[in-house]
This record gives structure tokens, sequence and C-alpha cells, in this order.
């Protein structure tokens, strides 16, 4: 027994010798490979432009004013009424239709009382009116005594100029117009063929009153006359007023009925032309009208008128103030610019033979391209 036991151990500690005696299996080395770091490939950097920022200007939040223009103030103060005929019936014309044309309120101060011209014009310069439009030769005086005394407002005078920094004159050429009047009457006062028409050499002339205006009608009428035949003879009458129809015809028939005379032309003012056109008609001679177109007053005894447009000047001088173009002095108006014409003597028919008709045009253009220089009276 104790024989096997030390056997079983020697068998034992054999193996274990044995065991330890055996060489192990030889672990591989481990091989670390070097680390191989792929190069950094930098993404390019793509700057953006530098924006500089604009300050936007600073806007003051501020209310719009409007600015609206007042419409000025224009008054026009004839010597008489617009509502009758005449030129202070076409000066009231040409300022309503400034009226409509600028968009001003209308004011008219009327009256055929000369007391009470200056009042008028004063009236209307104290109610601030800038620019004042006086029609009529014989409101001189008011406009010469009230201009001084505002000289911030503007005065304008149809046929007239009392003077004055702040005064402008609107001067018609009457004499250019009645020319042609006084050319035609020459023609026709031997033309007798035309029933009533006598062989002597004579035509007349009845005026308002003695004005310078009304002088410039005569001069004018005159003139055209001589021009036809230096022998003429031209009676004049004055009457002493513009509103006297009984006198104008009294004086009308007298030169008719007692000095020869076959033609007359009327500027008498409205009222006294229809009287001296009574006279024309009652004696069945000729007569010849002034401002406006009387050819039909007395169908086939008025030979022809002579139109004074002085609507045209009103209507002009407006249009320069409200321009800034208004200027003192004196603006002339005749037949070039148009306010002075004559009819185209239609109402007499075959009366006025073709010939003279021709002679009156050949006359007016020569006028107007200075061949004929029409005198002007001072």
């Amino acid at each position: 027994m104790k024989k096997v036991r030390f056997l079983v151990v020697g068998l034992l500690i054999a193996v274990m010798l044995l065991g330890a005696c055996t060489p192990k299996a030889a672990e591989e080395p481990v091989v670390e490979e070097p680390a191989v770091e792929e190069p950094a490939v930098e993404e390019p950097v793509v700057e953006e432009p530098e924006v500089e920022e604009v300050e936007e200007p600073e806007v003051e939040e501020t209310e719009e004013e409007v600015v609206v223009e007042e419409p000025p103030k224009i008054a026009l103060v004839p010597s008489g009424r617009v509502g009758k005929e005449g030129f202070m019936f076409l000066s009231g014309e040409g300022y309503k239709r400034a009226v409509a044309e600028f968009g001003f309120e209308e004011r008219i101060l009327e009256s055929e009382v000369a007391e009470e011209w200056e009042r008028n014009v004063r009236t209307a310069a104290q109610d601030g009116y800038q620019l004042i439009v006086g029609v009529g030769n014989t409101m001189s005086d008011a406009i010469a005594n009230v201009a001084p005394e505002f000289p911030d407002t503007k005065f304008a005078l149809v046929d007239g100029n009392p003077g004055g920094d702040n005064v402008v004159g609107l001067i018609a050429q009457e004499q250019e117009g009645s020319f042609l009047a006084g050319a035609l009457a020459a023609m026709m006062t031997t033309e007798t063929s035309l029933e009533g028409i006598n062989e002597q050499k004579i035509i007349g002339f009845v005026g308002g009153m003695e004005v310078p205006s009304v002088v410039r009608w005569f001069s004018g009428y005159e003139q055209g006359a001589k021009y036809i035949d230096p022998d003429i003879e031209v009676k004049i009458s004055y009457v002493g007023s513009f509103n006297d129809p009984a006198k104008s015809k009294e004086l009308a028939l007298a030169l008719f009925n007692e000095q020869g005379v076959d033609i007359i032309m009327s500027v008498a003012g409205g009222p006294g032309d229809a009287g001296v056109f009574e006279a024309v008609e009652e004696t069945g001679l000729y007569g010849i009208g002034a401002d406006i177109d009387w050819d039909q007053q007395v169908p086939g005894q008025v030979l022809t008128s002579v139109l004074k447009k002085t609507d045209v000047a009103v209507y002009d001088i407006i249009a320069r103030f409200i321009a800034g173009e208004f200027e003192p002095g004196e603006v002339m108006y005749g037949v070039t610019s148009g306010v002075m014409d004559i009819t185209d003597m239609s109402a007499m028919g075959d009366a006025i033979p073709q010939s003279v008709k021709d002679m009156i045009v050949e006359i007016k253009d020569k006028i107007a391209s200075g061949e004929i220089v029409v005198e002007r009276p001072n």
C-alpha cells in the first residue's frame, strides 16, 4: 500500500515537472502598425465681400404744407355802363373773358356820374384790388388823384394815360381805323349813283366830346379822306357829352340839311351814336359807325363801322399783369394788333362798288405794313 501511495505521489510530481518543463506556445508579438495620418485637406475659405452698411438718411416726418395761391383781385371801373353798346360794353366783355379764363372774382364799379368815378377808383384800391382798370379818358383825373396814394396797386386806363409809376395807358390808335372810314367816305361822297349822294365833296363828323381819343378819331378820318382827294372838306360838330342822343341827332340833321353833308361818321358814345343814326334814317342819307358794328342799325344806309375792340386791350393788360409783365407807360393798339379794324361792308351789298372795297383792303394792308403812316395827333 505504502508503495502504491509513493508511486501515485511520484507520478503526480512527475506530471507536474513535465508540465513545467513543456515550453509554452510562443505568443506572436503584437506589431503595432504605425498610424498613417492622412494629410488634412483644408477646405478653402471663401471670404464673402464685406458689405458696407449704408446708413439711410433719417427722414423727418413732417406734414407737407400745401400752398394755395389765391386768385388776383382785379376790378373794372368804367365811366359808364358796360351793359350798353359801345366801347364800354366791349371793355366789359374783355374783362369778363379774363374773369372766366383766369378764375378771379368779378368786380365792376360802374357809374355815369362824374362825381362818383374817383370814389369808385378809391374804393377798389382800399378794398385791396391789385389791378384797377378804368375805362374812358374822362377817368384820367380820378386815376391821377388816387394812384399816388396806393403805390403798390397797379392802374390801367382805356383811352388815356394820366402818368405815374404804377399806371399804364391803353391807347387805341383810333386814327388808323378812322383813316379807312375817311377814305371810304371820300370815295362814296361823289358816287352819285347811290340815292341821296350829291356832287359836293363834303363829309361830316359828330363827336361826343373833344377829348384825346375823339380827336384821334377825327384826325384819322380827315387824313384818310384827303389821302383819296385833298380837296375833300370835312365838317365837325361836338355834342359835349357821350350820353345825349337828342343833341347828337340835332347836330347830324344840321350837317345833312344845312351844310351839304351826305355822309357822317359818328363817335358820340353809344346813346349819342343812336341819335346820329336816327338822323340818317330820317334823311335817307348815310352814316359810318364807330366802336362796334352798327351796319344793321339802318339797313342800306350805314356804309361801314370802324371797330375799336377794347375787349382785346382790356383782356391783354390783365393777362400781362397776371404774367408779371405789367409796365407803366403806354401800350399802343392799332390795325396791326387787331384792336382797330373795319367791317367788310357786306351790309351795303352792291351799293358800294367792288373797286372801292378793294381800295380799302389795299389801304389797310399798307397801314399794317407801315407803307402808310397815319399821324397821331398830340
